[in-house]
């Protein structure tokens, strides 16, 4: 059965869970003890003399109150260059109870609905490249890419714990997270993350169970800064194919009885697949200066100039997909079976991927001279795929793998201008001088203007980029059971120019962006239907395809939050046109709106009640494939439309001191129908959401 059961392992980790739950709970214990002898100490009696408290009261005078500071910083750091960029530490209340939702807080991803399954942004100009282990693309909620990792500064030890859940053991799911930072000096710092998920899902057979382990370090000196992290993702779901027929969701009253979400026939009932992969970044850097010094009218003291910098950076990233199909329905859901002699399909897939860089930068600012900083690169890059490759020897099916290695030379350096107060320009840019790709290159620029308008600064921000792309070796060569190409695909040639205007005085943020794309590659489903025991069933057969035309992508963005009072009301409206809509299917409408009241009782508790909806127009929405794991365009055999459905919750969120907790009724307008986020997988349906986060600190 594909219904994913705790095995050993995972019973393995809840008990690592209940033990991490059980010490906190421990330390918490403690802590609350000591406040309450803090709070019995401070009443002013405790049965003794007058004499004997004015002594324990000069006692605590010569002793004062130790005050535990609660400053948090938080960086990301770029992985070639090392420099850091200042973040949000994740502690904003704002959106918090969207914060687990799949289809992001924002509501702007289609995907299969359950907690963590395989999502697809609907918006284009949003979407990063695909990694080169591509099955990773569709899990943007459960992997921090590289220059996304948070690193942190603390003046206490610091620990997060956050758990949300719904619904109940059949249908439910669970989610627990804790982030641990500590500094020792004011340099050092280090910690770990923990992030398990399960989720048994709304529908049959969706089940997810993942799991994340971190850990990192960081040192930030005057002379040479070092950040580190390893983290290790563990993931596995179920795959149900989607519903038998979409009438369970449309139209349920023309069937003879009625289903819970959970009983809802799917096409899949014993199929699952599984990621496994382990990353490895390490960047330091050495800086090369002189001392200056400096006075006050108080002071003088003497301050480091950094003027060259040296840096080093070190990636691994390890991946192991599976994909297993037990069930012999999958014959009806499938076109094609290379392999029929084997009973099942195991199909497993690895990747190994190690860049070493090693670069020189010419600092900005460390004379009147130095208006922009300077950096420069070069970098190798080792890259193994390997994928099964079956043989059929006197009518037996032996199991073999086929590997392929590529090895890389790559150069690339930037131009960057951060001070100032009217005028920042980031340019850089790579490309592979050497190697099985070479002549790939990428090449970013953003241009940012700061205008003095209404009492604030309104800020224009210029971008452009230019990408020649190679495919993945994964497009080229797939081999398995239920799927099966060898091909040679064109690079990818992507242009983009945008432009985004915001004015915080009015709180209005206005983006507008073109891309072109030349040879476009892309996985598609030319699947027909299969007819077995007199029933016909849609079948699918994916395969990667190239646009032999340009496809240009127009979007034009508004975001506008309004005010008045405590009633809030913040919109993203995002229109954008895809010129070959069945090759890169778009939908021309797609909205974020927010109804909420703000408001503070009794001067601590911060309080947003309300509601929020999420609305696209209908189109031709990507399908989504189990045996590759990864969206597709819709077989022409069976094309459907989906859209024009407004998702409605709504909530109640807090903020209390330390504490964050919300309560939310998700999809209050469950009886409207037609809510589907892909071809055939719909809307989780109306349920219970609940929520809390909670910062400790020393």
């Amino acid at each position: 059965m594909a219904r994913i059961v705790r095995h050993p392992r995972m019973i393995r980790m809840k008990r690592v869970l209940y033990l991490f739950l059980c010490s906190t709970l421990c330390c918490l214990s403690a802590h609350a003890q000591r406040i309450i002898g803090e709070l019995e100490s401070n009443a002013g009696y405790d049965g003794v003399g007058v004499a004997d408290s004015m002594m324990r009261e000069d006692a605590r005078n010569k002793k004062a109150k130790k005050v535990v500071p609660v400053d948090v910083r938080a960086w990301t750091v770029d992985p070639i260059y090392g420099q850091p960029r200042p973040a949000d530490v994740d502690t904003l209340q704002h959106l918090f109870q969207n914060d687990d939702h799949n289809e992001g807080r924002e509501g702007n991803y289609s995907g299969l609905s359950n907690l963590g399954s395989p999502r697809l942004n609907r918006l284009y100009m949003e979407r990063p490249r695909d990694p080169n282990f591509i099955f990773l693309a569709p899990f943007s909620q459960f992997i921090i890419a590289p220059g996304n990792f948070l690193h942190y500064n603390t003046k206490s030890p610091y620990m997060n714990l956050t758990y949300t859940w719904s619904g109940d053991k059949r249908t439910g799911w669970d989610r627990f997270r804790a982030i641990f930072a500590n500094n020792v000096g004011k340099r050092f710092n280090f910690g770990g993350m923990f992030d398990y998920q399960y989720g048994q899902g709304n529908y049959d057979r969706q089940s997810t169970s993942f799991m994340n382990a971190t850990g990192f370090a960081s040192y930030t000196g005057e002379r040479y800064d070092l950040h580190f992290h390893y983290t290790h993702n563990y993931m596995k779901w179920a795959e149900n194919g989607g519903l038998e027929s979409d009438v369970y969701i449309v139209s349920p009253e023309d069937l003879p009885q009625s289903y819970a979400s959970n009983e809802m026939p799917v096409r899949l009932t014993s199929t699952q697949n599984r990621l496994e992969t382990d990353e490895v970044a390490l960047n330091h850097r050495y800086h090369i200066g002189f001392l200056r010094q400096d006075s006050d009218s108080v002071s003088v003291w003497e301050e480091f100039v950094p003027v060259t910098t040296l840096f080093h950076s070190f990636q691994l990233h390890n991946g192991r997909k599976s994909y297993t199909d037990q069930d012999n329905s999958s014959h009806t859901y499938y076109q094609n079976d290379f392999f029929p002699a084997l009973a099942q399909s195991n199909d497993r897939y690895r990747h190994l991927e190690m860049q070493n860089s090693l670069g020189i930068s010419l600092r900005e600012g460390f004379n009147k001279y130095a208006v922009a900083g300077l950096s420069a690169f070069v970098g190798f890059r080792y890259r193994r795929f390997t994928h099964p490759h079956p043989n059929v020897i006197d009518g037996e099916v032996l199991e073999n793998d086929e590997k392929h290695s590529e090895h890389d030379v790559l150069v690339g350096g930037k131009i960057q201008r951060t001070q100032g107060r009217l005028i920042h320009y980031d340019v850089n840019g790579d490309v592979v001088v050497a190697g099985e790709n070479v002549g790939e290159f990428n090449l970013f620029g953003t241009g940012e203007l700061n205008i003095p308008l209404l009492g604030d600064t309104a800020q224009v921000v210029l971008e452009g980029r230019m990408q020649n792309l190679i495919p993945s070796y994964y497009l080229e060569h797939y081999h398995s059971k239920y799927a099966w190409w060898d091909t040679d695909l064109a690079s990818t040639i992507r242009t983009r120019l945008g432009a985004k205007i915001t004015v915080p005085h009015t709180r209005t943020v206005l983006s507008a962006a073109v891309e072109n794309l030349k040879n476009y590659a892309y996985l598609a489903d030319n699947g027909t239907t299969v007819t077995v025991g007199g029933n016909t069933y849609e079948a699918h057969n994916v395969l990667p395809k190239q646009a032999t035309e340009h496809i240009q992508v127009f979007s034009l963005q508004l975001r506008q939050d309004l005010k008045f009072g405590p009633v809030h009301l913040d919109n993203v409206i995002t229109w954008q046109k895809s010129t070959h809509e069945d090759i890169l299917p778009l939908p021309a409408l797609n909205t974020y709106t927010n109804l909420y009241l703000r408001f503070l009782v009794a001067k601590v508790m911060h309080c947003e009640i309300g509601g929020d909806m999420t609305f696209f127009t209908r189109y031709h929405a990507p399908d989504y494939s189990p045996v590759v794991g990864m969206f597709t365009t819709q077989s022409d055999s069976h094309t459907i439309d989906i859209g024009g459905y407004p998702l409605i919750s709504v909530y109640a969120n807090v903020l209390l001191k330390k504490c964050r907790f919300y309560v939310q009724y998700y999809h209050v307008n469950q009886s409207e129908g037609r809510y589907f986020w892909a071809p055939h997988y719909p809307m989780n349906p109306s349920g219970l959401h609940f929520g809390i986060s909670w910062n400790f600190y020393d």
